[in-house]
């Protein structure tokens, strides 16, 4: 019984280990947009600082401490899945060439995020009762709409999440820093996934990794500098 509680005592605090490393990686891109004020640094720093926030609000809902409420629920919901939309669009932007196809992406992740923020706000919340006695690693189970809306920001981001960091890498193997948000885009996928099907002890794990590894792919993407073709000597 001992070993059993102190186990649950360590998942309790998942999240604000996730919250911690969030933040922290935060800080540091927005020191990156006040020195470079490149568009997707400042995307991915409020991507960063919602994944965060996502985890508080999480461990607020421990049991010893607030605990889940339906306000708590709506507003954390909308957390776990806009963050991941918001980070492919800061992929797409690195494509500087192309800014037509961030621009329209731009617009998707708007008019979704916007329809996942109402679909929490308004939507009926099933069996609250059995949702207050839930520990931090809650799903969404308990709120049915949701998941019929949350994939619109999920899906499409993990995919050119992860797409765009591997076409990148693909087209340029010394840009190694889209191999590495591939394997960030992937990583939070199977944060996702561990939801989705039950395994909910793993998901602010997996985000707390993931969340890692892509800043390490943003660091690497700021600070890739493109070979250079040396000029012809003047006579």
């Amino acid at each position: 019984m001992c070993g059993r509680g102190a186990r649950n005592r360590m998942a309790d605090f998942l999240p604000l280990l996730t919250a911690i490393a969030s933040f922290a990686l935060t800080f540091l891109l927005a020191r990156q947009y006040s020195q470079r004020r490149k568009p997707y640094q400042l995307v991915w720093t409020i991507s960063l600082a919602l994944l965060g926030l996502a985890a508080v609000v999480a461990f607020l809902g421990n049991p010893d401490f607030l605990g889940w409420n339906e306000a708590l629920y709506r507003l954390y919901l909308p957390l776990t899945s806009i963050p991941v939309g918001l980070i492919g669009l800061g992929v797409l932007q690195l494509f500087a060439d192309r800014p037509k196809i961030s621009r329209i992406y731009g617009y998707y992740w708007i008019a979704t995020a916007t329809l996942i923020a109402i679909v929490c706000a308004l939507g009926p919340i099933a069996d609250a009762a059995l949702l207050v006695v839930q520990g931090p690693n809650v799903g969404g189970q308990y709120l049915p709409l949701f998941g019929a809306v949350s994939w619109l920001q999920t899906v499409p981001g993990a995919i050119v999440f992860i797409g765009g960091g591997l076409y990148t890498w693909a087209k340029d193997r010394r840009r190694v820093y889209g191999l590495i948000l591939g394997l960030g885009g992937i990583l939070f996928s199977l944060a996702g996934f561990s939801g989705r099907f039950g395994m909910r002890q793993f998901f602010f794990l997996i985000t707390a990794l993931s969340a890692i590894v892509t800043f390490i792919g943003f660091i690497l993407s700021v600070e890739y500098r493109p070979a250079t073709v040396p000029e012809p000597a003047k006579a």
